[in-house]
């Protein structure tokens, strides 16, 4: 069944809106590859928030990068051990709290943080475009939307309309 297929239906369409979302992530992650790799990035699309935090804000902690970014702890676990790998991010001990781990920019990290700044720059203006040929601003969009959720969860919306009311009631 070919992508279109699935969506073929109107009901489709509407619930599976989530799913849609998450492919036009993954095909803006995918094609976006290709100009990290021509602009001299060699970390992950998906390791850019946590590397242009660390090099907005400093040395973090793991919890203080999660917070930061509203990220779950694993997944930037995850990006910091990943940039920890390609030499981008070294960890240091804390010295007023011993237990506590910090995470810096190595000399390539800040190379790095300095091509992504440069490529956010240019990422804007070729969303501003984007937006101009769909016809609206697609960030607006989301930030509407995950507004509206914030207010009022999909949970409740299921339960005002096909529930008595909702469990937490």
């Amino acid at each position: 069944m070919s992508q279109r297929d699935f969506y073929d239906n109107a009901i489709i369409q509407k619930a599976y809106t989530a799913k849609k979302l998450l492919d036009l992530a993954y095909l803006i992650q995918g094609q976006v590859t290709e100009v990290y790799a021509h602009k001299g990035m060699i970390f992950p699309v998906s390791c850019s928030s946590t590397l242009l935090c660390l090099g907005k804000r400093g040395p973090a902690s793991v919890t203080e990068v999660a917070r930061a970014l509203a990220h779950p702890h694993q997944t930037v676990a995850q990006h910091l051990s990943t940039l920890g790998r390609l030499n981008i991010v070294a960890t240091r001990t804390d010295e007023t709290d011993r237990r506590r781990v910090e995470y810096i920019l190595t000399d390539i990290g800040q190379t790095q943080a300095v091509y992504l700044n440069q490529y956010n720059v240019e990422a804007a203006e070729v969303f501003d475009r984007l937006n101009r040929d769909i016809g609206t601003d697609l960030g607006d969009v989301l930030d509407i939307a995950m507004a509206a959720l914030s207010n009022k969860s999909m949970a409740d919306r299921f339960w005002d309309l096909f529930e008595l009311g909702s469990p937490r009631s």
